[in-house]
């Protein structure tokens, strides 16, 4: 692991108001662990730790490496309503995607048929309204 993987890791934890002790909780190790990983101590991280440590902090994997800026597991109410995360092909035609367009896609990959459908109907009824 390098310095930038545990600069990042800081970084975001307390971007999303979370300390050492709580991400430590949500992924099973100590917060002296997660001291470790953040200050560049332990320098070989496995990769379901590095998993889990995304997961945690609601962020892409690669995004802690230091691979790519892809922090397209952002939920919306961290303040990223409006900005830009990527693009989409639909009919030969690209379309940039909002953050929050990003996050109801992930939402509705991650539910059953029911919770599709419900999904679905809520957003039709909010668009007769005009919302």
């Amino acid at each position: 692991m390098t310095d930038d993987i545990g600069v990042r890791i800081k970084a975001r934890r307390k971007d999303v108001g979370m300390t050492q002790e709580e991400l430590g909780k949500k992924i099973g190790v100590t917060k002296a662990t997660i001291n470790k990983y953040e200050t560049g101590v332990v320098i070989n991280m496995k990769r379901p730790t590095i998993e889990k440590i995304a997961k945690a902090l609601d962020v892409d994997p690669g995004y802690l490496m230091g691979w790519n800026d892809n922090t397209t597991s952002v939920h919306t109410n961290n303040g990223v309503i409006g900005q830009n995360s990527g693009t989409i092909t639909v009919n030969n035609s690209e379309r940039t995607l909002s953050k929050e367009e990003l996050e109801l896609l992930r939402i509705y990959g991650e539910l059953d048929v029911k919770g599709r459908i419900r999904l679905l109907q809520a957003a039709m009824e909010l668009e007769e309204e005009k919302y």
